[in-house]
């Protein structure tokens, strides 16, 4: 246990400012948002809204539990999956922030769209039913592009490293990477099955 304890202080003091740089895209997708919210046009603003309506009926007519959950799964494991892939490649770093910011910016967007659209039922149904999951999924979307572009950069200065084996930054990236999708794998069931519970009620 010691050991585990200490690799990871070791790993956090090392990657400080990739976990900075990680964190700022987020941020920054966050603010960008909340602020294309905002800046929308009247006239995109209500065909917006319209299309949320309609989608609020469709969602009442034909939901179903099982296949929202699906979709959820999906959904988080193929965005995983990117950033996995992306550390497999020195030339995926930058889009690794590209998926972060974006998953910022989505975010983002979508709670102050709740809180204009809805007013205080918006922010109650943010809260209750947009959140949630996401408190699973932020953390494995921020740490798996941590671990990820730590992968890439050892790809980078890798020749430079002759103690460090290939094999076990492999192993050991996957082993990271599977466990994550764990985090995924309850977000997407969050998502699935208990936010659109919320989501009736205040719609």
């Amino acid at each position: 246990m010691e050991k585990i304890k200490l690799k990871i202080m070791r790993h956090i003091y090392a990657s400080w400012w990739v976990y900075l740089l990680v964190g700022s895209c987020f941020l920054v997708g966050l603010f960008f948002g909340f602020w294309g919210m905002t800046s929308l046009e009247q006239k995109q603003a209500s065909s917006l809204s319209k299309l949320f309506e309609e989608g609020l009926l469709h969602f009442e007519e034909n939901f179903s539990f099982s296949a929202s959950a699906r979709q959820a799964v999906f959904k988080n494991t193929i965005n995983l999956g990117k950033i996995f892939l992306m550390g497999l490649t020195i030339i995926g770093l930058p889009l690794i922030l590209v998926i972060i910011f974006t998953r910022g910016f989505v975010l983002g967007f979508t709670i102050e769209f709740l809180l204009q659209e809805k007013a205080w039922r918006g922010g109650v149904l943010a809260l209750l039913a947009v959140l949630p999951p996401n408190l699973l999924s932020l953390p494995a979307y921020l740490l798996g592009a941590v671990i990820a572009i730590n992968f890439s950069l050892y790809l980078i200065r890798g020749s430079s490293q002759k103690n460090i084996k290939m094999s076990q930054c492999l192993v050991e990236y996957l082993l990271v990477m599977l466990s994550l999708s764990i985090f995924m794998l309850g977000s997407a069931l969050i998502e699935g099955y208990f936010s659109p519970i919320f989501i009736k009620l205040f719609q």
